[in-house]
């Protein structure tokens, strides 16, 4: 039997994506952020001694994808001596025909599992490292189906571009069942696909965890954003989440006030030095949409001063946020000498008026619940997503 390993567990890096939140000057600065991160990534894996660095999924985003990233990337792994590299491709990155993953000649310490579940045995470490790729956009069939570890004395670590779930369907592929990690009889399952961490999970005899991305993308990514690293051997697992993230995307929705000269004041003494020239802020200002128009560029000029990325977003791109495609779609409004308008226009004229006075987001956002509501009743259609 294996006495144990040092592994490193990552995913989501996403290379080259452009989907960053804020405006586009921001792009640049939070791409050389991912690559410092990585660079970490690679640090500790030299200081920390890992064997098995394991990244499941998404690390580099298909669509955008250019030649030098993957070969960058491919030449910063055959640097890490003593540590072999399991890679399994995900949904953003999956071994398509154009695939990022055929752009370059990989070193021997990497490997990159292709399709269907498979499996490396190592005989120093005794380890046997299982995995599968995402061959296409999507994938139909739950990877652990069926699966069952061949107790060979060999310690069984897994990793996948998936995630753990009690319902089998989704939009994009099947989940995996708590009830499959407890019957696999592996040691350690590697999962990526969410944004934040998980936690260190156990079913059965096996443990396991969704590692989340090294660095958030949006204002809706909270949360610590890093790597797991640590031991693992058979009936244990001694991991630690290591925050590696480079900034974090604040959030926070202001009611219009006399005094925005105070409230930017009294934001800026919440907020170290450190924090105000390292993290992105966003501020949403809710209020009457004249108020809201005329305070917008004097609240960002406060803030422009001692914040190195801030954007205040006045009402009408809130606005836009919330989105408004209920009204665009339902039936024409009735106008008056048009003729005698039926209950549903009626009721969607009022509504109408009632949306194009609101004088705060929540003031929109009830409104546009009633709408919801009231169209469901009248036989529109109830929309599949109502969050």
């Amino acid at each position: 039997m294996a006495s144990c390993v040092r592994i490193l567990h990552c995913a989501g890096f996403r290379f080259d994506s452009p989907s960053w939140d804020g405006p586009g000057e921001w792009v640049a600065q939070r791409n050389q952020d991912l690559w410092q991160t990585f660079e970490a990534v690679l640090s500790l894996c030299r200081s920390e001694k890992v064997d098995f660095l394991l990244l499941a999924g998404n690390l580099f985003e298909q669509e955008y994808v250019r030649k030098e990233t993957v070969e960058r990337v491919a030449k910063s792994f055959a640097k890490l001596n003593g540590t072999k590299i399991f890679i399994a491709p995900g949904e953003r990155d999956p071994l398509v025909t154009t695939s990022a993953y055929r752009l370059a000649v990989w070193p021997s310490n990497v490997h990159i599992f292709l399709g269907d579940l498979s499996s490396v045995k190592i005989s120093s470490p005794n380890v046997t490292v299982y995995g599968a790729g995402w061959t296409a956009y999507r994938q139909d069939e739950s990877f652990l189906d069926g699966f069952q570890t061949t107790r060979d004395g060999t310690l069984q670590l897994m990793l996948l571009h998936a995630e753990v779930d009690s319902v089998r369907n989704n939009e994009s592929f099947i989940s995996i069942l708590p009830e499959q990690i407890a019957s696999s009889g592996l040691a350690y399952l590697a999962l990526g696909h969410q944004e934040v961490w998980s936690g260190i999970r156990q079913e059965g005899e096996t443990f396991w965890a969704d590692c989340g991305s090294p660095e958030p993308r949006g204002f809706q990514e909270t949360g610590p954003h890093g790597v797991l690293l640590g031991k693992i051997e058979q009936g244990s697992a001694r991991l630690e989440f290591r925050q590696l993230g480079q900034r974090r995307y604040i959030e926070r929705t202001l009611v219009i006030q006399a005094d925005m000269e105070s409230l930017a004041v009294q934001l800026l003494a919440e907020t170290s030095t450190q924090e105000q020239q390292r993290d992105l802020f966003r501020f949403k200002l809710s209020g009457p949409l004249r108020e809201v128009e005329a305070a917008t560029p004097g609240f960002l000029k406060l803030l422009a001063d001692k914040l190195r990325y801030v954007e205040v977003l006045p009402f009408e791109e809130r606005l836009a946020q919330l989105g408004q495609n209920v009204v665009r779609t339902v039936e024409p409004i009735i106008r008056k000498g048009e003729g005698y308008p039926t209950l549903t226009q009626v009721i969607v004229n009022k509504l109408q008026e009632r949306l194009e006075v609101a004088e705060s987001v929540e003031d929109y956002e009830h409104w546009e619940l009633v709408q919801k509501i009231g169209l469901a009743a009248l036989g529109q259609g109830r929309e599949d997503d109502e969050n």
